[in-house]
């Protein structure tokens, strides 16, 4: 039984994990890369098993799995929402926001003359945004409802 919530964890923490570490490698611009070692202390899996460990006893009950996948099914449907959007929203359908297309996002135009510049969120300053540069909008201009995707 152990042996297959370990599997079933790894398996939701990868999921979980891998999302948002596509939008944020989609948006983030390139690092250096890291020594060995500094690679091997990221385990996606191990911090997502401490993540959803919430008594901290080293084992997962069906509780805190349930849990857990609950929060990895939430990020998946709103990473699947997001996308869908952000290929509307896209018309010459080049993968990114440009700015004519910046202009009609519905939170931008709610925020009327308090929206914050495009270049805020075009982290790596090519002029228009990708994937994960529009999650970060959605993140700043929408809290609540990114707060709710991930609880």
């Amino acid at each position: 039984m152990k042996m297959i919530r370990g599997t079933m964890m790894v398996l939701a923490g990868g999921i979980l994990l891998l999302g948002a570490q596509q939008a944020a490698a989609q948006s983030a611009p390139a690092k250096p890369a890291q020594p060995a070692q500094a690679r091997q202390a990221q385990d996606p899996a191990a911090e997502a098993f401490k993540a959803w460990d919430k008594d901290g006893n080293g084992n997962l009950s069906l509780v805190e799995f349930r849990m857990g996948w609950q929060q990895v099914q939430r990020v998946t449907e709103t990473q699947a929402r997001l996308r869908q959007q952000f290929a509307t929203v896209d018309a010459n359908k080049n993968n990114a926001i440009d700015p004519a297309e910046y202009g009609s996002l519905m939170l931008v135009r709610q925020a009327g003359k308090n929206a914050p510049q495009m270049s805020v969120f075009d982290l790596d300053r090519d002029g228009k945004l990708a994937f994960g540069e529009y999650v970060k909008l959605v993140q700043t201009l929408a809290p609540d409802a990114a707060k709710a995707a991930t609880k």
